[in-house]
């Protein structure tokens, strides 16, 4: 007998729950960073293959990562740069917890609310188990904004320094602005970075 017959004859004599099971392949997540944020581009797609809502698997990346972002029925969005690995993991791990039944092992599940519990419930055998009720991390609206070399941003100069330079406050930076004075507000472009202080020039007085 062939290899393949033989292949072949043993998936037949398989139960139904194993074949279906072996069906089911775990989608895999195409992303790119672009900047300082990491796009999934195919968002909308692993969540129809898993038959889960955006929404919630939304919620669950953003809560796991740790991270701000955004989402919709086609693509997440995460502020942060994460590599392809690092997602496909937390991934894996949600369709390890909010996927596949315990029971079974098989994909046919739904996600269910009752009073306060979250449960699985499986449509092929009629499992029903508790799972941790999907949150999304509060990022603080406080957190201060990192700045680079060639940014341009609006300030307010609030005092003068030593040496002339305007100076002004933008998140934990501490910035100094050439040729600027105390109540002016400008449009200044990053020129150089030192720990909390930044220094910039002048592009526009508004």
């Amino acid at each position: 007998m062939e290899y393949e017959d033989m292949l072949d004859r043993a998936y037949s004599e398989l139960p139904e729950i194993l074949k279906e099971e072996s069906r089911f392949q775990i989608p895999v997540l195409e992303s790119v960073v672009q900047g300082r944020i990491t796009v999934v581009q195919n968002f909308g797609d692993v969540s129809k293959g898993i038959n889960r809502s955006p929404d919630i698997l939304g919620k669950y990346f953003l809560g796991v990562m740790g991270t701000a972002g955004e989402y919709d029925a086609s693509r997440l969005t995460l502020k942060g740069q994460f590599r392809p690995a690092q997602l496909q993991d937390k991934f894996e791990a949600f369709i390890k917890s909010y996927v596949i039944c315990p029971e079974c092992k098989r994909p046919d599940t739904n996600i269910i609310h009752e009073k306060r519990m979250t449960f699985l419930k499986c449509e092929a055998c009629g499992a029903r188990h508790s799972v941790g009720t999907i949150k999304q991390k509060s990022i603080p609206t406080t957190e201060k904004p990192d700045l680079s070399i060639g940014d341009e941003i609006t300030v307010q100069i609030t005092r003068t320094g030593k040496k002339g330079d305007g100076m002004a406050r933008h998140g934990k930076y501490l910035v100094f602005v050439n040729n600027s004075r105390e109540g002016q507000t400008v449009k200044t472009k990053i020129t150089g970075i030192n720990k909390n202080m930044a220094f910039g020039d002048i592009v526009q007085t508004l």
